[in-house]
């Protein structure tokens, strides 16, 4: 709600993008309508996330690798807000997003969080293969 950007307000616009190694591979632009009754709310449920951390020596490889489970330990949400959204997936050699169609988008939604991320289970350790 400050600065230059958007107002969370109807034909608000907003814009994001999904890049890998300098390739854009995904951009989508959501336009608020309304205010919405409810929405998804994806940090609900406990999800799998890789920990990576370099050693500080060089050469020495990854001083922490782990694949954990978190979720969230509290959650607070302002207005959820209903839009409509557009969403181009490009080409990229090693990827295969852009073979996705989209055939029929539903709504897209926006709405700001606040989550309190404590603990979780660490699933597997030493899982990336780097060296």
């Amino acid at each position: 709600p400050y600065g230059p950007a958007p107002r969370i307000e109807a034909g608000a616009r907003f814009g994001a993008t999904l890049a890998a190694a300098d390739r854009r591979l995904a951009q989508a632009v959501v336009t608020l309508r309304e205010p919405s009754e409810t929405n998804g709310f994806v940090n609900a449920h406990p999800m799998a996330h890789h920990r990576w951390l370099p050693s500080i020596e060089k050469g020495k490889g990854l001083a922490l690798d782990e694949l954990i489970e978190t979720g969230a330990a509290s959650f607070e949400g302002g207005q959820p807000w209903v839009g409509d959204a557009e969403l181009e997936l490009f080409e990229a050699p090693t990827e295969e997003l852009a073979r996705l169609e989209i055939h029929e988008p539903i709504a897209a939604y926006y709405r700001q969080v606040g989550v309190v991320w404590d603990g979780g289970r660490l699933l597997e350790s030493g899982t990336s293969g780097a060296e």
